[in-house]
């Protein structure tokens, strides 16, 4: 390899880097991925040129046929579809990596032959489990947990038998590395399919963040594989910032990696309050207090029965008043609540992606920010069925990114609201997360949607999320108001009744 060829791939790494730290920002975010987008065009040129391949025709024929591909997706695929095609376009990367290790196992060294099985096994293990992930999202496939019949043992020698055929035919010749080849391409497969088979659709975001790490660990292997410094350092930019995503996620949702892949998550969901000795005796000592304030109260309801018995002669002997109509008071609704908030808090979930109610959504904080309300949107982490789900369909609607705040920087905020309209979430502001011991979101970190005064709950139904937990806002008997059905009819009923 060249210096030249190293000093260009070096330039064309920094353009991608820039690029990404510009798409942290929304102003920059669009300028920083034609950056990226641009480097990555550059490197392919240069591939091309150091490669010697300029003049094979067929390869630009391809290149038109997969550019053509992708600008049908571009314009085709709805928002609401972006976190399975994202989960398409990692396993398409897997499988790419993947090709360029079945292509080079047959190097001269060991390091070559090593690294182009290593390729093909993580590879195999993206495709597959992307594939696995997408038809989960797509409602294809079951997005609940499917397990089979030694679940776990399978998934473990699957590794294994993938492991040994990458370390076996690192050293083996001929028909040997091709048994290993083909071991590591079927072992690295069915791995790859358990492992992604088990994992439920509320893991589904840290999923997508793994097989995204996975498919630029592929292909960064797959550059060493074939000596190229470019395709090395691109990979392992993806996969560090995958990896440094997952790990997010999975404090986003008080997860451990490894519980999800082998699916230590799926626990019952009956909720077993975390009651500690302490708050037993508490709770004790309350109890007799109860029933000594109840004797009181009995003691002093028999004393004013006597009183009202005293009392009645005198009653009958004077003329009875004439009845005085008490003023009756009209219950409150959701949108009256919403009519007299000056500070609301709204909060999207998956069920607004699912209805495409963005749109309305936008609307209503438009009329109440008309009336003078400020209205700000609360994005848990792993709101959706991928990362940054909500900000893309509320960016979709226009609306402004300073609005959308992230958990940590509003939770607090919750209890000073006016009011708190739910768009379609469940899970992520499920309060049983604090003490519901034994079920999949014990411990995750929640929105605190349940301190708020008043919560308008605009959800198709009262069902439970993926992790099959009940709601108790649901049942709270003050403050709540359940506007159920479709996000996008029941937003339009609210924004007709605000006065």
């Amino acid at each position: 390899m060249s210096a030249l060829q190293i000093i260009i791939s070096a330039v064309l790494a920094v353009l991608v880097l820039a690029g990404i730290s510009m798409m942290s920002k929304v102003r920059t975010a669009v300028a920083g991925n034609l950056l990226s987008a641009f480097a990555m065009l550059c490197g392919i040129v240069g591939t091309l040129f150091f490669a010697g391949v300029v003049s094979v025709w067929t390869i630009y024929v391809s290149i038109l046929i997969g550019a053509l591909i992708g600008s049908l997706l571009a314009a085709r695929v709805q928002m609401i579809q972006m976190p399975q095609t994202v989960a398409l376009f990692n396993g398409l990367g897997g499988g790419a990596s993947a090709l360029v290790g079945l292509l080079s196992v047959h190097g001269d060294s060991a390091f070559v032959r090593f690294t182009a099985l290593l390729a093909v096994a993580v590879g195999m293990v993206t495709l597959v489990g992307s594939l696995i992930a997408a038809g989960k999202l797509h409602r294809i496939l079951p997005q609940k947990p499917v397990v089979w019949k030694g679940h776990a043992l399978c998934t473990l020698l699957f590794l294994v038998l993938t492991l040994a055929f990458v370390v076996a035919g690192t050293f083996a010749h001929g028909a040997g590395l091709t048994v290993c080849l083909v071991g590591a391409f079927v072992s690295a497969s069915l791995f790859g399919l358990w492992f992604s088979l088990r994992v439920g659709g509320a893991d589904m975001p840290i999923t997508i963040s793994l097989l995204n790490s996975l498919s630029g660990v592929a292909g960064s292997i797959a550059g060493m594989a074939i000596g190229d410094v470019f395709l090395v350092a691109v990979g392992g930019i993806v996969g560090a910032s995958g990896l440094l995503l997952t790990q997010i996620m999975c404090r986003a949702m008080n997860r451990k990696l490894m519980s999800i892949l082998t699916g230590g998550t799926m626990k019952p969901s009956n909720p077993t309050p975390a009651i500690e000795e302490n708050e037993n005796e508490e709770l004790v000592q309350r109890i007799m207090d109860l029933e000594k304030k109840i004797k009181e109260l009995e003691a002093m309801v028999a004393d004013l029965e006597a009183r009202v018995q005293a009392l009645d002669g005198q009653l009958n002997a004077a003329p009875a008043p004439a009845p005085v109509a008490a003023p009756v008071e009209e219950a409150p609704t959701a949108a009256s609540v919403l009519s007299k908030a000056k500070d609301v808090i709204i909060v999207p979930g998956y069920g607004m992606a699912l209805a495409q109610a963005q749109h309305q959504v936008r609307q209503l904080a438009d009329k109440l920010e008309s009336r003078g309300a400020r209205v700000r949107f609360a994005i848990h982490p792993v709101a959706g069925r991928m990362p940054g789900h909500m900000n893309v369909l509320l960016a979709e609607a226009d609306v402004d990114y300073e609005k959308l705040y992230e958990m940590d920087a509003i939770n607090d905020d919750f209890k000073n609201a006016d009011a708190v309209v739910v768009i379609g979430a469940n899970d992520v502001l499920n309060p049983a997360a604090r003490n519901a011991v034994g079920t999949p979101i014990y411990g995750m970190p929640v929105l605190n949607v349940d301190q708020a005064p008043e919560v308008i709950v605009c959800n198709f139904d009262l069902k439970p999320g993926y992790a099959g937990v009940e709601n108790p806002i649901y049942t709270r008997e003050k403050g709540v108001y359940l506007e159920l059905g479709d996000a996008k009819e029941t937003l339009m009923r609210l924004m007709a009744g605000i006065a």
